[in-house]
């Protein structure tokens, strides 16, 4: 069977590929398509998440004929119909606080709450002059819609706009917008702190730093199983 690969991040340079086309035996699984990339291309993918079809995935998946298979570093931090009540995005625009007030001051919300997060500089002790953002846009917004689903149904009634940008950013630029407009100020204050950590762990989106000691990937963490 044939299954298709995807990489981000260090993987994609590393093998010099964002995607390759597998042939597997039938049956095979996460991990065996793993060690098949290991053996023909100079790539460790220990320590590294999986997804199937944009959708975190156990290394003993079983695969099947046409899936796609995600090879995801731990994080630094066709798509289903998007929820009306919150907007998800991952983009490359400069992102405006003016958009989430947009969306989020309405008449049945009496309290907003937002967090924005720029590149900063210095960072532990060291200038930074630039961050590059690389992300699985696709799962990106899937794992967004679905943490707003989630803080909904922990805390009630609520509206998110969550977004994060891609792309080259310098110090003060703002990489994340989270925003939550609630009828109450503790339910939108409360959501908001439970997004940013929610998304810290599970945004499949990877940072490259580069300033006075030179350019490297940003040590992430693994929120799931890993290879």
């Amino acid at each position: 069977m044939n299954v298709q690969a995807v990489f981000f991040a260090r993987l994609k340079r590393e093998i010099g590929s964002a995607s390759l086309t597998l042939s597997l035996p039938d049956r095979a699984t996460v991990r065996e398509a793993a060690a098949q990339i290991e053996v023909t291309y100079p790539v460790s993918l220990k320590g590294c998440m999986a997804a199937v079809n944009e959708t975190y995935a156990d290394p003993a998946q079983v695969l099947k004929e046409g899936d796609e298979l995600a090879f995801l570093p731990p994080v630094a931090g066709g798509s289903s119909e998007q929820d009306p009540a919150d907007i998800c995005q991952v983009t490359s625009e400069i992102l405006k606080l003016s958009e989430a007030e947009d969306h989020l001051v309405q008449p049945q919300y009496g309290a907003q709450a937002y967090f924005v997060g720029t590149v900063r500089s210095p960072n532990q002790g060291k200038v930074v002059e630039f961050i590059e953002y690389e992300g699985y846009a696709p799962m990106a917004e899937k794992v967004m819609r679905e943490a707003a689903e989630w803080a909904r149904q922990k805390h009630g009634r609520l509206s998110a706009f969550i977004q994060h940008r891609t792309g080259r950013l310098r110090p003060g630029e703002a990489s994340l917008i989270i925003g939550v407009g609630s009828p109450h100020r503790r339910v939108a204050l409360e959501a908001c702190d439970d997004l940013i950590e929610e998304l810290k762990r599970e945004l499949p989106i990877w940072k490259h730093e580069g300033g006075e000691d030179g350019q490297h990937w940003v040590d992430g963490t693994a929120g799931h199983e890993t290879l």
